[in-house]
């Protein structure tokens, strides 16, 4: 066995490795690094989580990664180290436990046609150790500790959120020794992702939580392809190993239908980022377009009926509800049309959902909405109710939108409106159909 990760990865061992080798070499070669998310305060999950510590299955204990190299458990190591494992049981066609515990299983195909996808680029191994330390350092920035390192490198002080503290930890040099494990070129890949990513979340595209507006830091990938292709993997990964403080034997949330809609949207933004037009403003509208129109098409697949195009505006509010309630299933998506196509305040709906925050004045972007969307639909099961309950969430958000609407030949800005903290009502006793009718967001 090789003597360090590295060695592992440049002696094309790494797919090879016993996952309890792997864990262990990894935390050797990353130490810093991983101490750090020791700190990272312990997630919070309302439905799944599992009350004796996550599932966990390195040596004959059956062990998480942060108990077999510490002892007791830390949320976000298990799930960095599970990102990393995922990477693993793709180079190595370990279908079974990549999408083992799956509630949606990912079909073996999918799973081949990612590995294939993903192999164009992790058969070189500069290209697979940059993904590593990519993924590795990603979630540094949540360490509470970070900030306080970052001012007494800089003196300057930081509220940013954690993609932003860890552009700021490049900047001090804090990454200096996992980065200097790579080479020139994929050292400035990782850190144009870091910077990128410290305003660009690819995710939310996914689930119809931002606007095309949110897109136009994509284009600092333009003329950088392998960068882009670096970062989006890494997030597929980040996907991957999600749920790793709950479950860490598998790539639990890449499940068959995530996986589509990251790959479906995969060569969508790369056309975007390779497009040498000279208005990319526009491609970045065709492009969130096409991603909305691939969440039609996937429900279709699964036996809804109604045909949708972006191009009208009613249909495309109803594929981003459709996105923002990941959406996968024929009865599901009958019960949000029930809900979409009777509400009395329909046009006001729209009008909301169709701000694109590029040309046509400020759009609001409902963060954390397909959260809220999630656990509406978690919380009530039967179909009337669930009705209720959908139709009184979107008279809640056209209180939130207040009016907005697309204003052509106008400014685009952006505006966030942070719903968290009715999530955590969904989850409790008190959460009825009717609930979000009464419901206005604390002050901020």
């Amino acid at each position: 066995m090789s003597r360090s990760f590295v060695d592992a990865v440049y002696n094309g061992e790494l797919a090879s490795l016993h996952d309890d080798d792997l864990v262990r070499l990894l935390y050797t070669q990353f130490t810093p690094e991983i101490d750090h998310l020791k700190n990272v305060p312990r997630a919070v999950e309302k439905a799944d989580q599992n009350k004796n510590g996550p599932k966990g299955n390195l040596t004959e204990k059956a062990l998480s990664p942060s108990r077999l190299l510490f002892g007791e458990d830390f949320d976000e190591v298990n799930r960095t180290i599970t990102n990393v494992r995922a990477v693993k049981w793709l180079l190595a066609n370990e279908y079974e436990a990549f999408a083992a515990n799956q509630a949606v299983k990912l079909s073996k195909q999918t799973f081949s046609t990612f590995r294939d996808r993903a192999l164009l680029s992790l058969n070189d191994p500069d290209y697979l150790i940059a993904l590593i330390v990519a993924l590795v350092v990603g979630d540094m920035g949540k360490d509470p500790h970070l900030a306080d390192e970052i001012v007494a490198l800089s003196g300057v002080k930081s509220n940013e959120n954690h993609d932003t503290l860890l552009a700021q930890a490049v900047g001090c040099g804090i990454l200096d020794k996992s980065l200097s494990l790579l080479s020139d070129a994929r050292r400035e890949d990782v850190i144009l992702g870091i910077n990128v990513g410290a305003v660009l979340n690819i995710p939310q595209l996914m689930q119809g939580e931002n606007v095309p507006g949110s897109l136009k830091p994509v284009l600092q990938f333009r003329d950088h392809l392998p960068a882009f292709t670096l970062k989006y993997l890494e997030i597929m990964f980040d996907v991957a190993g999600a749920a790793g403080h709950i479950d860490s034997c598998s790539a639990k949330r890449m499940i068959e239908p995530v996986c589509q809609s990251f790959l479906q949207a995969w060569p969508i933004l790369e056309a975007t980022v390779t497009s040498q037009t000279s208005h990319p403003e526009t491609s970045l509208k065709e492009a969130y377009d096409q991603v909305l129109q691939n969440r039609g098409r996937l429900v279709n697949q699964m036996g809804f009926s109604s045909v949708l195009s972006t191009s009208n505006p009613a249909d495309r509010a109803f594929l981003r509800l459709l996105a923002m309630g990941r959406v996968a299933d024929q009865a599901t998506a009958e019960q949000v049309q029930k809900a979409f196509t009777t509400l009395p305040e329909i046009e006001s709906l729209v009008e909301g959902l169709n701000v694109n925050g590029i040309d046509d004045g400020e759009a609001i972007l409902l963060y954390y909405m397909p959260a809220l969307f999630a656990g509406t639909l978690q919380a009530v099961s039967e179909p009337g109710e669930r009705i209720e309950a959908l139709t009184s969430l979107m008279r809640f958000m056209v209180r939130l939108f207040d009016g907005s609407k697309p204003q052509p030949d106008t400014a685009g800005s952006i505006k966030e409106c942070d719903v968290s903290a009715a999530v955590d009502f969904v989850h409790t006793s008190a959460f009825r159909p009717r609930f979000f009718d009464g419901y206005t967001l604390p002050a901020s």
